[in-house]
């Protein structure tokens, strides 16, 4: 099973409303939360120069639909592993992609990875498996 092929004209087909709308669950602009269900279905590359269909096709709530037209400097650009790549007019870029299904939010960012430790704590703070065991024969659970 794999997306509905694409639409021959300008309006894309029912399924591919469906997959599209299925696939982005919210409007596509950073920070934006409106539902698919009320989103226009926007043509990243304008018809005709672009297909109809679903790597071409994103869930845009009217406003923003509007703001990506017609506001001077705004750009949208789709990225091959479906983000979409928002430009701002003064330059910044935001990517966005569809939130995950099981969570109401997008993921979190990676968190960064703990500093490697110093030769110190590998060699002088860490207590040897000896002196664990001491510990713990002279400090026992309570349980």
């Amino acid at each position: 099973l794999g997306p509905p092929p694409p639409s021959p004209g300008y309006r894309p087909t029912d399924p591919l409303q469906r997959y599209v709308r299925a696939r982005d669950r919210r409007c596509r602009f950073p920070g934006c939360r409106a539902r698919a269900d009320r989103c226009d279905l926007d043509h990243n590359t304008p018809y005709p120069a672009g297909a109809t269909s679903c790597d071409n096709l994103c869930c845009l709530c009217r406003h923003h639909h509007r703001l990506s037209h017609q506001a001077p400097g705004w750009t949208m650009r789709r990225l091959p592993d479906g983000g979409i790549e928002w430009t701002t007019p003064g330059g910044d870029r935001i990517t966005t992609h569809p939130p995950r299904y099981g969570t109401e939010d997008p993921p979190p960012p990676p968190a960064d990875p703990p500093p490697p430790p110093t030769l110190r704590e590998c060699l002088l703070d860490r207590p040897t498996t000896e002196e664990l065991r001491a510990q713990l024969r002279a400090d026992p659970a309570p349980f």
